[in-house]
């Protein structure tokens, strides 16, 4: 079998050269997630069974201090996110999010840590695993147990690298991918941002 498209392809098939057959996620004026460290992973566009073209969009994580006492819910149907108030790391209304950034404790540095959503399908695909929707899907069965992204150590022995992707089988049934393109030191605490591909059920 040929090599599938690359990471900065559409994704869709069609012959017409028409490249506004599949809009991105993101409002025109959404930042792109910035940081040190640039993925160069390919990944394989080509829709699993039942679901429709990837649509691309971004997503990131950003940590407010913890003395805001503020959580981060990342929905990866979308990439949007949304803060609400944090209550020792409840979560008062998921709303369709698949991935949780909380502060475990206030002590001023490493304080937060990301998860996924009780009761969410969501994995970790490491750097080295084919970046396909099928495997994607797979791996969303695996749990994404909660990991201090200021430990370089353990986030690389859990497989939390540039290279490597958060995936999902989200609250509406997508398969989504979630790059890790970079990841950045911040004055406090560590930020993670990259390329969402959502692969939207259709049957």
């Amino acid at each position: 079998m040929e090599p599938t498209t690359s990471a900065s392809a559409s994704g869709s098939d069609s012959a017409s050269g028409d490249e506004s057959t599949v809009p991105p996620l993101d409002p025109p004026d959404s930042p792109r997630p910035t940081g040190s460290g640039t993925s160069t992973t390919r990944v394989d566009l080509a829709p699993p069974r039942g679901h429709g073209p990837a649509r691309e969009s971004s997503w990131g994580l950003t940590p407010a201090p913890c003395t805001n006492y503020e959580q981060q819910l990342i929905d990866l149907d979308t990439g949007l996110s949304r803060v609400e108030k944090e209550d020792d790391g409840k979560i008062g209304e998921p709303g369709g999010a698949e991935l949780h950034y909380w502060p475990e404790d206030c002590t001023g540095y490493a304080d937060y840590r990301l998860r996924g959503v009780p009761n969410t399908r969501v994995g970790l695909l490491r750097a080295g695993e084919p970046h396909t929707a099928e495997q994607c899907r797979k791996v969303s069965n695996t749990g994404l147990p909660p990991l201090n992204l200021n430990q370089s150590k353990t986030i690389e022995q859990a497989g939390f690298v540039v290279g490597a992707a958060i995936c999902s089988v989200t609250t509406e049934g997508a398969v989504a991918m979630a790059t890790i393109d970079h990841i950045s030191e911040g004055d406090a605490e560590d930020t993670a941002s990259g390329t969402l591909y959502v692969w939207p059920k259709t049957s």
